[in-house]
Order: structure tokens, then C-alpha cells, then sequence
């Protein structure tokens, strides 16, 4: 289960594959409405959705 202050990442990759960040949000819902939204525009673009994953300390 995903901590509360989990954060999510809405992810673009064009169609010469670079990728970007979109936006990021507090609530996967929110996330998953966004990238639907820019789904639905039918652009060439690939866009995801991903929880943004905390740094780690270096060992």
C-alpha cells in the first residue's frame, strides 16, 4: 500500500522517444484523469502514470 505523501507522476514520451514530466500529483486518481485527458487528444505521444520513487541515501 502507497504511503499517504505518495506523490505521482504523469510521464510523456514522444515520438522520437524522449520523455518527459507532464505534471505530478498527491492522488493517482488525479494523475490517471490527467493522462487520459492527454490520451484522448490522439497526439503520437505515449503518456503514463507512475508513483514517483523517493531518493535513497547513498550507502
Amino acid at each position: 500500500m502507497a504511503a499517504a505523501n505518495t506523490q505521482y507522476v504523469l510521464w510523456r514520451q514522444d515520438d522520437h522517444g524522449n520523455v518527459f514530466v507532464v505534471s505530478r500529483f498527491h492522488s493517482r486518481q488525479q494523475a490517471d484523469r490527467e493522462c487520459q485527458r492527454y490520451q484522448r487528444r490522439g497526439h503520437k505521444q505515449h503518456y503514463w502514470v507512475a508513483p514517483l520513487q523517493p531518493r535513497q541515501p547513498p550507502s
